[in-house]
């Protein structure tokens, strides 16, 4: 399943897939949005699937937004399972 990006009031969403085959399609455009904006939103909620591969590429994008000063928020995340594995990628602390 192909992954599709939309902006919807500020927030950023992610349609799709985000595993280790879909990843490379929306890479760069994040790193070039993370070096452009201020802060970045993104509503994981429909996303239909995702694995560990997903889980790191969303981290890495959270320390680059980190390091380079940046705000990056992940907001609608109701899935405990998510919430656990982005625990142990030390990108939420409650």
């Amino acid at each position: 399943m192909a992954l599709s990006i939309t902006k919807q009031s500020g927030t950023y969403e992610i349609n799709g897939e985000l595993n280790s085959q879909t990843i490379n399609s929306i890479k760069n455009y994040f790193e070039l949005l993370i070096d452009q904006s201020a802060y970045i939103k993104l509503s994981i909620n429909k996303i239909k699937g995702m694995d560990s591969a997903g889980v790191k590429f969303i981290s890495s994008l959270y320390k680059k937004a980190v390091k380079k000063n940046k705000a990056f928020f992940i907001v609608d995340l109701y899935d405990k399972e998510l919430v656990q594995l982005f625990k142990k990628e030390n990108i939420f602390t409650y």
